[in-house]
């Protein structure tokens, strides 16, 4: 009699353990399911990874063109130091703020055709050269047409700066910060900016050769 019980609660046992092990094994898969949906989702986020296709595979007539500049962007560190660099004033500081302009003008041309189009980096950074040069020479030494550019690049900027939407949390009131004596801020994640110069540099050279190989005349430089 006594031996049936005990078969009864080994069995019992056996079964609770079963289910236990079921339920378990079904809350590892949702959660795995979960897991995977917000890799998925993380990967497919715009600002992170985008899908690099071959430039053969657009017309590049009318929209028919890569949405953004056709490399693979990895992510990297940017930690924010002040610099003696970069003056607004200083003898050097055109010298210096020509630096960030890439190779050739500051455009792309892409296609069989050449077609020109500008990236935002390379057009935020010209619009900084811009207004470092209205700063050193007077708002008033400058004609309409260049202070219509400029208002233009102040509204830029800021359409940018919201893009970006750099949420990095910032030690510290910075109005109060000593930049003398405490040079080195936040820690940022970026998109690598090198494979940007680098593919608008190589690209600037073969539309040179397309320019003089199709009589094509040389324009005013707007680096």
């Amino acid at each position: 009699m006594h031996g049936k019980e005990g078969g009864k609660r080994a069995q019992i046992l056996a079964i609770g353990l079963l289910i236990a092990a079921s339920l378990y094994l079904t809350w590892s898969l949702v959660a795995l399911s979960r897991d995977v949906r917000a890799l998925i989702s993380l990967k497919a986020h715009p600002r992170r990874r985008h899908v690099v296709k071959p430039l053969d595979s657009y017309s590049f007539i009318g929209a028919d063109h890569p949405k953004r500049l056709p490399i693979e962007e990895k992510l990297v560190k940017l930690r924010v130091e002040e610099s003696v660099h970069y003056d607004i004033l200083a003898p050097e500081a055109a010298s210096e703020w020509l630096w960030t302009a890439t190779v050739g003008d500051g455009h792309i041309r892409l296609g069989k055709e050449e077609r020109m189009f500008a990236v935002a980096m390379s057009h935020e950074l010209h619009c900084l050269r811009g207004i470092r040069e209205v700063i050193e020479n007077g708002w008033d030494m400058i004609g309409e047409s260049r202070q219509h550019h400029i208002l233009h690049c102040f509204n830029y900027l800021r359409q940018w700066t919201l893009c970006a939407a750099d949420a990095t949390l910032e030690p510290g009131d910075f109005t109060q910060r000593n930049f003398t004596a405490q040079r080195v801020g936040a820690t940022h994640t970026c998109v690598d900016w090198l494979p940007t110069y680098e593919m608008m540099k190589d690209k600037w050279l073969e539309w040179d050769h397309f320019r003089i190989d199709h009589g094509i005349p040389w324009h005013d430089e707007v680096t």
